[in-house]
């Protein structure tokens, strides 16, 4: 019997909760056609405002770093070849020490 009293009052919980939401619902003020397009309209047009500066951004960063990388590039290049000398007289040097001749050269 008390189960059957608890289980009535739940279902009278939930019907006063339902009518409770439709109550709200009748309150509410629902935008017109025309108000929801325009706003609709509004919101694409800053969408592709803002997708218009951020591709600009990309393009200009995206070349800003390929200028910062061709130059980097180029020094690399070059120091690379002065250290390839540089380490290729110095194996020269350390082989001739220990074997009183002329080194083989290594290619790494």
């Amino acid at each position: 019997m008390a189960n059957d009293k608890g289980n009535a009052q739940e279902k009278t919980k939930k019907r006063g909760r339902v009518k409770e939401t439709f109550a709200e619902l009748k309150k509410v003020t629902w935008p017109t056609f025309g108000k929801t397009v325009k706003q609709t309209g509004a919101v694409l047009l800053v969408t592709v405002f803002f997708l218009v500066i951020l591709l600009v951004m990309d393009q200009l960063l995206g070349l800003a770093h390929r200028q910062l990388i061709k130059g980097l590039t180029s020094e690399t290049e070059e120091t690379a070849a002065v250290l390839g000398q540089m380490l290729y007289s110095a194996k020269t040097a350390v082989c001739s020490l220990f074997t009183g001749g002329a080194a083989l050269p290594l290619h790494i």
